[in-house]
């Protein structure tokens, strides 16, 4: 979770129960039932997308990963391809492999 979201929860949910413990004194603030249940249905929204978005990145990171080990694949057979074709062939025969590389 991030820490802002983490922040933001902890805060609401000490004054949601600060505002609870003084029942009396809360009601005279103005502050009435509907909007402490207003403000526990957001804390239980925003842990869910907290929750939510925190698989996305994990997911995300896996895919990540897995395209950095494809990318390498394929840099070294590249590169391997590369090397093969230019030990067998004059330089001037690179272009018409697609080599555009020079010495």
């Amino acid at each position: 979770m991030y820490q802002i979201f983490k922040d933001q929860l902890e805060k609401s949910k000490l004054i949601i129960s600060g505002v609870k413990r003084n029942h009396r004194l809360g009601r005279e603030s103005g502050v009435d039932e509907a909007t402490l249940q207003k403000m526990e249905d957001d804390c239980r929204r925003l842990e869910a997308i907290s929750a939510e978005l925190d698989k996305i990145h994990d997911e995300f990171r896996k895919k990540s990963d897995e395209a950095h080990v494809a990318l390498d694949t394929l840099k070294l057979h590249t590169k391997q391809v590369k090397k093969a074709i230019k030990t067998k062939y004059d330089q001037t025969w690179w272009v018409k492999f697609g080599i555009p590389d020079k010495r």
